[in-house]
């Protein structure tokens, strides 16, 4: 039984629930669905990590006390009963897994386009037209899948521009030519008396097969799955397909090439990324062979949010080139030290002097609804107080700081009206120097290029930016 969901989803904004109807079935199986889902199922990212024998997250983010704070707890999903339907609601999750038997699919709500693009940034790729897919992998394709075969082929392809890792090796020869050295011990038992041809050793830098055998089993599966990922990396294929061998990739075998002294060497680092990259990719296949069409608790899911928030603040960096961009950790309290002591974490931070904009990127819905006697509206009220603290807290130090702009920073579902004067405020609590928005990529209505995909989403990074720089008078 197969439920299949969008990120961000919640099933009161729609019509009575049809959404999740179980796949392939015209009625619901009340039994299993009581079995499954009693009153209510719900499954946050402490849940989905409690069977980590099957289940994977992957995460953007390296550091791990941000990371932690970011996905603590987060909601996954949630399913409950009322009356006869079923509500429904996701969070920032993507991927498929199997949970009780139910395979539960979380797609993007938005186009593959932009979750290319997204990649794109956070693998320091900023070319208008680099795609590696085109338009050739469908939209229904296994999210959790397309994204990690798309960083894996990038992350490849850019680190092949070096060559593979190599590493020097002691090769022994049997010759009438001397090669390196004399290797004295053989050169004694077999070369005595002489009969024209000489023992001797070299050392010479080798490709590394445990290497060359992890990746060509990545791009061997990817190759089976969808071929469209390697369009761009045929050379690379036939190459690491000429100087594989026949030995099983086990996972000492990606173990052993993740522990390689060649990768200390700065030029080979970049492959330390690709290998935990392919590590994914041949465990996952491995246990989807394994269990052979049965249904398992096995998952791989990804928090967009994270994607989000790198892709904005590379955009930001690239753009505004003459500020420092950082995501500070701000300890509070912490002098002296009181038991109620926090670290607060701005997404976004940009320095330029005494100048400051802060940013909190949220992958949430945004359609700007305001508040109404129905709800909260699009902005969440813990987010609104957040970004409200973090400015604060950079306006409390008038002698170090002068806070130009803050606000919070969507995809945006529903286009801004062309003055953006409902989302613009040009003061903030009052102060005229300071800026609070509501802002982010216009996502509303895009038509792809065939020419070039990403036309039109650069288009609207093109309309955000500029309206930051119209916010600083850069305009």
């Amino acid at each position: 039984m197969s439920i299949s969901l969008k990120d961000n989803f919640s099933s009161q904004n729609y019509l009575p629930y049809k959404y999740i109807q179980p796949i392939g079935k015209l009625k619901r199986d009340i039994e299993f669905d009581k079995k499954v889902i009693g009153e209510k199922l719900e499954i946050n990212l402490n849940d989905y990590q409690a069977k980590p024998q099957n289940n994977t997250f992957f995460s953007f983010i390296k550091d791990e006390e941000k990371k932690a704070i970011k996905n603590e707890d987060d909601l996954i999903i949630s399913i409950k009963k009322d009356g006869e339907n079923y509500l429904a609601q996701t969070g920032n999750y993507v991927g498929k897994f199997v949970w009780k038997g139910l395979e539960i699919d979380i797609k993007s709500r938005f186009s593959n386009t932009f979750l290319e693009r997204m990649l794109n940034f956070t693998n320091d790729i900023f070319l208008d037209d680099v795609s590696i897919t085109g338009n050739q992998v469908k939209e229904d394709f296994d999210i959790s899948k397309y994204i990690i075969y798309y960083m894996f082929v990038q992350n490849l392809e850019k680190a092949f521009l070096l060559g593979l890792p190599k590493a020097y090796k002691s090769i022994e020869h049997h010759e009438m030519k001397l090669k390196g050295k004399i290797d004295i011990n053989k050169f004694i038992k077999y070369d005595i008396p002489f009969q024209g041809k000489i023992s001797s050793v070299s050392r010479e830098q080798k490709e590394i097969q445990e290497i060359i055998d992890v990746l060509y089993k990545a791009v061997k599966i990817i190759d089976k799955n969808n071929k469209a990922f390697l369009k761009n990396i045929s050379h690379i294929k036939t190459h690491l397909k000429q100087y594989k061998s026949n030995n099983y990739v086990s996972n000492e075998t990606i173990n052993k090439a993740l522990k390689s002294k060649a990768l200390q060497n700065p030029i080979f680092a970049p492959y330390k990324k690709v290998l935990e990259y392919a590590r994914f990719i041949i465990n996952g296949n491995n246990i989807e062979e394994k269990n052979d069409g049965k249904q398992e608790t096995f998952g791989f899911i990804i928090n967009v949010a994270e994607l989000f928030e790198i892709y904005i603040t590379k955009l930001l960096q690239k753009e505004f080139s003459d500020w420092y961009v950082e995501s500070p950790k701000i300890e509070l309290y912490s002098t002296p030290q009181m038991f109620y002591q926090r670290k607060i974490i701005p997404d976004i931070v940009m320095k330029k002097a005494s100048d400051v904009l802060v940013f909190d990127t949220k992958y949430k819905k945004m359609t700007m609804q305001g508040k109404n006697k129905n709800g909260a509206g699009d902005v969440d009220r813990n987010d609104f107080f957040q970004i409200n603290t973090y400015m604060s807290y950079y306006q409390n130090h008038p002698d170090k700081y002068n806070v130009k702009i803050g606000g919070l920073l969507y995809p945006i579902e529903k286009s801004f009206k062309e003055n953006k004067d409902i989302c613009h405020s040009q003061t903030w609590f009052g102060n005229l120097n300071s800026k609070f928005i509501v802002d982010g990529i216009d996502l509303s209505d895009l038509k792809e290029d065939n020419e070039n995909k990403f036309a039109s989403i650069v288009k609207r990074e093109q309309k955000f930016i500029e309206g930051i720089k119209k916010l600083l008078k850069y305009l």
